[in-house]
């Protein structure tokens, strides 16, 4: 085996490379062809099915909350003679949270890194179609209590899908961007009223359907396995036999006590960010209601369409901004954090200069008009910024900053506790009865999060993710100051790794590309899965290129 510690003593200048030669050679482009711009749009659309559903499905629950109270009044509306008002006040707005956070410890934390990214997809996608074909049936319901307790189960069942659906993806998604860099960033009388709404909600739920229909086929006919998991399993199948690795229980508890910051951040941001964004769609009927009194619901439904299109806005330029390497995924989510709380303090300080509604019989007069489109535009943009920032990138970097082996498992936890954050914000503002203190109590959580992110969140933009699973053998093997790979170089870590563990004095680029030869001399030659995740890696210079073709054709 390659002695790493004579290799450590050696001089750091003995052996000179030129920029040149360090280049890895130019990899071959995936989507030729004059259809090119269809394949690259298939390639993250179809796998991307499953949030599409989710999003679909867990926001329209807002949108049929007027058909619910035209349908079932005396479940939905005061006195609620039907239905506990507790339970529709409160319980309707995080039970399917609760699915959701069970979804994500069950399938994230206990199985995702177990039963492999493809028969993972495929289970959850599952759950997710029956829950929404439940859905599909709310409005046959034969009495208010009866509808209210089936749309609460199919909802948590929903959610109990959702919740996998978030480790899943986001770890999919992560190891095709690792395997295939073009997609890294990426990641109304009452019976015909009664019949007009059974048909609405049926429609409505039913496009959801289609869509979960359309990713269960997919999962189960083209989905494969996840490439980088493959061959991370059997390069550890490889090196078990090292007596110096650890294994079981013991490997868990090394993996979390080593990236527990990273695991805190993850978490800690996400936490502030679902506050933060439940916390707005919480307030967003209040808001409407302010900014438009005495409007229709379908008044209202068209200013929330608005809100929607200019956060879709924010996502799509998260999505074009987070793999520049002058921005990348850390600015981007401390600035977005940094412009929300900014724009939450400015309506908190300013409330009465801009929310309050004229009403002449009590003498008041009101807030001026341009108070009023003041407040609008800075909601609107507390919404941008909230996608282009922690809404996009709390779940790309949870996919990111762990290695192959736990990616699934961390990603889960991290978003489990974000929705943890969410049911904090249902609960706690929902007995908050002056709106104004709401934003100062969202203002809080968001300057947490930045300042969480800004000292904790380490910056993957440009790194070679295979670079995490290179550090995880050596942390496993007990030799992590062994490595000196580009996982440690100060650009790719966060403040507190620098300053406080000191992680990037061990950051040796030319020391880790011999230790990169041995790697092959260790085990490529004779491991096929090594040998395909080091052909993709940056460390690939011409004259490593040549011994791992000669290792492909030997595991050919």
């Amino acid at each position: 085996m390659y002695n790493y510690r004579s290799a450590s003593n050696k001089m750091a200048g003995e052996d000179n490379y030129d920029k040149s030669e360090l280049a890895p050679p130019p990899r071959k482009p995936k989507f030729t062809g004059p259809f090119w711009i269809v394949h690259w749009y298939l390639e993250w659309a179809l796998p991307g099915l499953g949030m599409f559903s989710e999003a679909y499905i867990v926001f329209s629950a807002g949108q049929i909350k007027v058909f619910q109270q035209t349908m079932w009044p005396t479940c939905y509306l005061s006195p609620y003679a039907d239905c506990d008002s507790e339970y529709i006040l409160h319980l309707a707005n995080y039970i399917q949270i609760c699915g959701i956070i069970a979804g994500m410890l069950f399938w994230g934390v206990l199985l995702a890194d177990y039963t492999g990214r493809k028969w993972g997809s495929r289970f959850v996608a599952a759950i997710m179609l029956s829950g929404v074909i439940l859905l599909v049936f709310t409005g046959w319901a034969t009495w208010a209590y009866g509808h209210f307790i089936y749309f609460m189960t199919a909802q948590t069942w929903y959610g109990f899908g959702v919740g996998g659906e978030y480790p899943m993806a986001s770890s999919s998604a992560a190891e095709r961007s690792a395997t295939t860099p073009e997609l890294r960033h990426l990641g109304l009388s009452k019976s015909s009223w009664s019949s007009l709404i059974r048909n609405c909600l049926a429609v409505m739920y039913g496009f959801g359907a289609f869509a979960a229909l359309v990713m269960v086929w997919y999962r189960f006919t083209y989905l494969e396995e996840s490439k980088m998991f493959v061959e991370e399993k059997g390069i550890q199948a490889f090196l078990e036999t090292s007596s110096t690795r650890v294994t079981g229980m013991k490997k868990h508890v090394r993996s979390f006590i080593f990236y527990f910051w990273r695991q805190f951040v993850a978490s800690g941001a996400w936490v502030a960010n679902d506050f933060a964004f439940y916390g707005n769609k919480l307030q967003q009927n209040v808001f409407l209601n302010v900014l438009f009194p005495g409007s229709t619901p379908y008044k209202q439904q068209q200013w929330n369409v608005l809100n929607s299109f200019i956060a879709l806005t924010g996502y799509y330029a998260a999505a074009a901004l987070c793999d520049k390497p002058w921005y990348g995924r850390v600015r981007c989510q401390w600035i977005g954090f940094l412009a929300m709380f900014v724009f939450y303090i400015i309506i908190y300080a300013q409330w009465n200069n801009m929310a309050i509604p004229a009403n002449p019989a009590k003498g008041i007069v009101g807030s001026p008009v341009a108070g009023a489109k003041a407040i609008q535009a800075l909601y609107y943009l507390s919404s941008f910024f909230n996608q282009f920032g922690p809404n996009a990138t709390a779940w790309l970097v949870a996919g990111e900053i762990f290695p192959t082996e736990v990616r699934a498992s961390y990603h889960g936890l991290a978003a489990a506790m974000g929705k943890v954050g969410a049911i904090i914000a249902s609960l706690w503002i929902s007995y908050v009865s002056d709106t104004r203190k709401v934003f100062l109590i969202s203002a809080i959580w968001v300057i947490g999060g930045a300042v969480v992110t800004f000292i904790w969140l380490p910056d993957t933009t440009g790194l070679d993710l295979e670079e995490y699973d290179r550090m995880q053998r050596c942390l496993l093997e007990g030799r992590f100051q062994d490595y000196h790979g580009e996982a440690i170089n100060p650009r790719h870590l966060s403040l507190w790794e620098i300053y406080v563990q000191g992680w990037h004095k061990n950051y040796n680029p030319e020391l880790d590309r011999e230790q990169f030869e041995a790697e092959i001399n260790q085990f490529a030659l004779t491991n096929k899965e090594g040998t395909e995740q080091m052909k993709r890696m940056s460390l690939v210079t011409p004259d490593i290129a040549q011994i791992v073709d000669k290792a492909s054709h030997m595991n050919a």
